[in-house]
């Protein structure tokens, strides 16, 4: 089976320098994977459209291994993330997706890893609208860290603030 992508075998220091090899990572994985309006200004952040209240979670996932029984560090990310959006009363609508990947992980596991964030993305009914991607030196990352910002909206006449818990809720 023919990779989806040209890149190298291995994630090199390289790929979190800015540069052009930063640049082949992000077209050929990331800005692929997760096509939409948003991520594709390629800007430094997202210029999204808000209106109301908005809660706005941040989290970061340092799992090892990055792959365990039932699912990966990806996965995890996003629905630990909008999880966190939703107990604020939010319906999540935007992720941000900020990757410290150790210098040697293998290509394709970085590759699942992007598409699981995907698939539970999808499934959550949430964007990916911006990111970082970063490099450490070998023996520094378990792998791959993953920080995420998750952005939802607080619909009208919800405030589910922990003083406003009744019996029976």
């Amino acid at each position: 089976m023919k990779p989806k992508h040209s890149l190298p075998d291995t994630i090199q220091l390289a790929h979190g320098s800015g540069g052009q090899m930063t640049r082949e990572l992000l077209d050929q994985i990331v800005f692929n994977t997760f096509r939409n309006p948003y991520l594709e200004q390629k800007h430094d952040g997202a210029i999204v459209p808000l209106k109301g209240p908005v809660v706005i979670s941040t989290d970061s996932f340092v799992v090892s291994p990055i792959f365990f029984r039932g699912g990966n560090i990806g996965e995890l990310a996003v629905n630990g993330t909008v999880n966190d959006v939703a107990m604020c009363g939010a319906i999540p609508e935007f992720i941000s997706l900020g990757f410290i990947i150790e210098e040697g992980l293998e290509m394709d596991q970085f590759l699942r890893v992007v598409e699981s964030v995907k698939r539970a993305a999808e499934e959550a009914g949430v964007q990916v609208v911006t990111g970082d991607t970063k490099v450490v030196n070998k023996g520094h990352g378990d792998g791959l860290y993953i920080n995420t910002t998750g952005i939802g909206l607080i619909p009208p006449g919800v405030d589910i603030a922990p003083g406003n818990a009744q019996v029976g809720d």
